[in-house]
């Protein structure tokens, strides 16, 4: 398929299977048992799809509330509950400070946690271009606040480099844009190379915001963030470029940078890590397959926009970095 071309039907989310039996078994234990104190109490359990996730994500209802339980899917791989119960503390932090869900419990064995269910619903693209001033507000406020003492380092170039490493290994796409990705990384860990460490999300896009409901609709709720497994120190312009790119935002960025208030350092590392974040997402669908591959190619029709269709050849021939339509478009305008 001639990739410069526009896909014919737009990619759609897949929903992710159904959980294995044990997960909705624990899932019923942990808030009848754990959160609730009487085993007894009847409930009913559904899955919640999200097929993006490598947890399941359970509702259990009873008469007396509703909970989120997140369990890691089966089979799990050997870091899956260290990982889920990773994600666990970093929620208990985020809703310390009243960006994330309250979690009620956590089972040292499996990892899984239970959380509050928060009445709302997470934000579609059409919610967030709406409220594009809130949602600044909130990154902002993440990126203020004070990291605990144990959070690591997450750093979007090694974490892309890792993700296409796996792409290679599966042979999910075609050597020239294996290439081309590889420039991109190389060309982007020189341009942000400086950036300062501070608290991030780092997996910032609308389908990890949350609209809390106000009592009478959805329009002067709370908005919060969800899912904060990479929550770490790292650079806040990743977050930034991340929802840009999630938004289909990247040829004109200008919107979401004025409104969180860049300076022009900053600018231009939005504007690096803008492909960085596009190679990202394609090097994480292609390695799914199966449905994601529509995604990938999507995604590799965008960044060729971006970037240029020479970025490989214009290497080959000696010249320096990346091509002249990406740097007059993502370091020159960010000089303006």
């Amino acid at each position: 398929m001639d990739q410069t071309q526009p896909i014919e039907q737009h990619f759609e989310w897949p929903s992710s299977a159904k959980p294995d039996p044990s997960n909705f078994s624990l899932a019923s234990k942990m808030c009848t048992t754990l959160v609730l104190g009487d085993p007894s109490i009847k409930n009913t359990v559904t899955h919640l799809p999200s097929g993006w996730s490598s947890n399941d994500v359970i509702l259990v209802s009873t008469s007396q509330t509703d909970l989120i339980v997140k369990i890691p899917r089966k089979p799990t791989g050997p870091n899956a509950a260290s990982a889920c119960k990773s994600e666990a503390f970093r929620t208990c932090w985020a809703a310390k400070y009243g960006f994330g869900p309250k979690v009620l419990c956590i089972d040292p064995e499996s990892g899984a946690f239970a959380m509050e269910r928060l009445r709302g619903q997470s934000l579609t693209l059409e919610m967030i271009k709406t409220r594009l001033p809130q949602v600044m507000r909130l990154l902002r406020e993440i990126h203020m606040t004070k990291p605990a003492k144990w959070m690591g380092r997450f750093d979007p170039v090694d974490v892309v480099m890792r993700m296409l490493d796996s792409v290679k290994l599966a042979k999910a796409r075609e050597l020239d844009e294996i290439k081309s990705m590889e420039n991109i990384i190389s060309d982007t860990a020189e341009i942000v190379k400086d950036h300062p460490w501070v608290l991030c999300h780092n997996d910032f896009h609308s389908h990890n915001l949350f609209l809390q409901a106000a009592k009478s609709n959805y329009c002067t709720g709370k908005l919060i963030a969800i899912d904060f497994e990479d929550c770490s120190l790292g650079d806040p312009m990743w977050d930034l470029a991340y929802l840009i790119v999630n938004l289909e935002m990247e040829r004109k960025p200008e919107e979401l940078e004025d409104l969180y208030g860049v300076n022009v350092l900053e600018r231009g590392r939005v504007r690096a890590y803008i492909p960085l974040a596009m190679v990202h997402v394609a090097a994480w669908a292609a390695v799914r397959g199966g449905a994601w591959e529509q995604h990938c190619k999507e995604i590799m029709v965008r960044l060729k926009k971006v970037v240029g269709g020479s970025h490989t050849k214009d290497r080959e021939a000696g010249k320096d970095s990346l091509p002249e339509s990406w740097y007059s478009f993502y370091i020159q305008s960010s000089l303006r």
